[in-house]
């Protein structure tokens, strides 16, 4: 789904002339769950006495500045949730291009543009 929204609020702009590379941004994340249930086989066999870990998380994100006015970021995640593993394909979680026209230090208005994954 393509979202386009207007935004205004408060921001203080904090972005100088800078070269492009240098706004480079990543970040990573690792969850792992150990999921302990009496009756109920969730994400997994969780009702044995050793429990399950078939519950797992993993996500990259990127975030670059190309001009001072522009923000383009993404992340692709990875979940098992129970399974045989097949359903740990890594996805597009989401995308976004922010375009601030005013920013300064009582308002900021511009336009977002964004990917955003519902799955569950």
């Amino acid at each position: 789904m393509l979202l386009g929204t207007v935004v205004m609020g408060l921001s203080a702009h904090a972005q100088s002339d800078e070269h492009v590379l240098d706004t480079l941004q990543v970040h990573g994340f690792l969850s792992q769950a150990l999921v302990i249930t009496d009756d109920n086989n969730f994400f997994g066999h969780s009702s044995r006495d050793e429990g399950s870990l078939e519950f797992t998380e993993v996500g990259l994100n990127v975030s670059l500045r190309p001009h001072q006015d522009v923000l383009v970021a993404a992340q692709v995640l990875s979940r098992r949730a129970g399974g045989d593993g097949s359903d740990s394909e890594p996805k597009l979680d989401y995308g976004l291009i922010d375009y601030q026209m005013v920013s300064n230090q009582q308002r900021t208005f511009g336009i977002q543009l964004a990917r955003i994954s519902h799955e569950a």
